[in-house]
């Protein structure tokens, strides 16, 4: 089923659950009603798309429509019949009544359908244009969601299709079982996209950013103003160009892959892939894979953690402080580590199987062999631990 599904959705089709063979009639559908401004629209259908676009604006002006008075919500339908003769298409179509509801300050788009029986089908797609300032409900159980140019809250939810959602201003929460999800030029306190089975792509945020995937990969791109909470159950990470407050990425298959990152804290972690971070500043790091290898250039932490149950730690710091403290340990893998050019303070080299050497100036205190060396660069309250079960280390 999950194999249909998706070679359905990169077909573009509808989905109708008829035979193929059936006769089509198409007729289109235009209805419209007074909506003010900050109202909410809700408008779902069962089979087809729903495409939601604020009205367009004046030029120069960030606020207001392009026409003066604009108020009003402008609703296309488009219905299609499908059965085994075009005659009983057209009439299964011609059936179906589209109205505007109104209660309070929401508008609620409907479709009133006649029963539909064995190798019958109707669906019902919609293309709406509304005042900018409004709230969208927007649902479709099998099709497409497009959302755009909207200043306010945004809930949209597919059982199977694409959601994209552009140019928003206000919560969005997008939600789809089979099927991808964009999101791009947005800004709220908080944006909200999962699926189960699709791609993520988050381009040009500015918000507190939650991106859940089951099987598919992730890309961040131009983050800002909130933390970011990335999980992908299979597929790859990566985040280019993000400020933030706290970063979480996790994947269990697949690795993480980011540059030019900027917060608090950067926590990444891999069931099964590599970690690579190109420019990267923040209080804490704390990077993790069970299988893969950890890269890192140009990092800048006050607490750095790295750790991989088999592969190699290459790590090489930057400006982080002359206090920096780092613990870095592999399983299976070797380990090499620039520390901070002003780095003082304790030093815990050691391996089981391997040797260890080090180009810093080391007082050592203890015993010296080629497996261990414990001892001290210069003054400062900095701490390195750098161990590995079975691989070489290399501090410099």
């Amino acid at each position: 089923m999950c194999c249909l599904g998706g070679l359905l959705l990169q077909a573009g089709c509808d989905i109708h659950f008829a035979s193929w063979s059936q006769a089509k009639y198409e007729r289109t559908v235009e209805r419209q009603a007074p909506l003010a401004d900050g109202s909410t629209l809700v408008a779902h259908t069962s089979f087809g798309s729903v495409t939601v676009t604020g009205a367009p604006r004046l030029r120069g002006d960030k606020l207001a429509p392009a026409k003066a008075g604009v108020t009003d919500c402008s609703v296309v339908a488009e219905i299609r019949g499908g059965a085994p003769t075009e005659e009983e298409a057209q009439e299964l179509a011609e059936q179906v009544e589209i109205e505007l509801e109104k209660v309070g300050t929401t508008l609620t788009v409907k479709a009133d359908k006649p029963r539909t029986g064995h190798n019958r089908s109707i669906s019902v797609s919609y293309m709406i244009i509304v005042p900018r300032r409004t709230h969208l409900d927007c649902g479709s159980s099998y099709g497409s969601i497009k959302v755009g140019d909207i200043n306010g809250n945004v809930q949209a939810k597919t059982s199977s299709g694409s959601i994209t959602a552009e140019r928003i201003e206000g919560f969005v929460d997008l939600d789809t079982s089979y099927g991808s999800v964009t999101c791009r030029h947005i800004t709220g306190d908080t944006i909200e996209a999962r699926s189960n089975s699709g791609s993520l792509i988050a381009e040009d945020i500015k918000g507190s950013t939650t991106l859940h995937t089951s099987y598919g990969k992730i890309t961040c791109t131009d983050m800002s103003e909130g933390d970011l909470q990335l999980k992908s159950n299979s597929g790859t990470i990566r985040i280019t160009n993000a400020s933030f407050g706290d970063c979480d990425a996790y994947t269990s298959y697949g690795s993480v892959v980011c540059e030019m990152l900027t917060g608090d804290s950067i926590k990444l972690h891999s069931g099964s892939g590599g970690i690579k971070i190109t420019q990267a500043t923040s209080d804490v790091t704390d990077l993790s894979t069970s299988y893969g290898r950890i890269t890192c250039r140009q990092i800048t932490s006050t607490d750095l953690t790295a750790k991989s149950g088999s592969g190699n730690l290459d790590i090489a710091c930057s400006d982080s402080p002359a206090g920096m403290i780092a613990d870095l340990d592999t399983s299976y893998g070797s380990i090499n580590f620039a520390a901070p050019p002003s780095f003082g303070g304790r030093v815990d080299l050691s391996t089981s199987h391997g040797s260890v050497k080090t180009d810093l100036p080391i007082t050592i205190s203890g015993e010296v062999s080629k497996k261990k060396i414990r001892g001290t660069v210069g003054q400062g309250s900095g701490k390195l631990h750098l161990h590995t079960g079975s691989g070489s280390i290399n501090l410099m």
